[in-house]
């Protein structure tokens, strides 16, 4: 009985493990193409910082030399939604 308990435990904890880690379904290229579009109603061109991936989103820091504004956009690396930002002007 003890063994199976353990073959389950080890199965389930495996399951979270690799369920929580899920590939993103959208590239660094799409993420950086989101955050463009967004910020393409303002004034000037926007250019790309850096971006990063962690926890499921991307990280993307973007910034408007015309406008001085400059933050970062957190996407969703499933759906590829923003899901919320900072945003600051100088």
């Amino acid at each position: 009985m003890k063994k199976i308990s353990y073959s389950f435990l080890l199965f389930f904890i495996l399951f979270l493990l690799t369920g929580c880690n899920s590939s993103p379904k959208i590239t660094e290229e799409e993420a950086m193409a989101v955050v463009m579009e967004r910020h393409s109603k303002n004034a000037g061109e926007v250019e790309i910082v850096s971006v990063s991936h962690q926890n499921g989103e991307y990280l993307v820091k973007w910034e408007i030399d015309a406008d001085c504004q400059f933050g970062t956009d957190y996407v969703d690396d499933q759906s590829g939604k923003i899901m919320g930002g900072n945003e600051t002007n100088c």
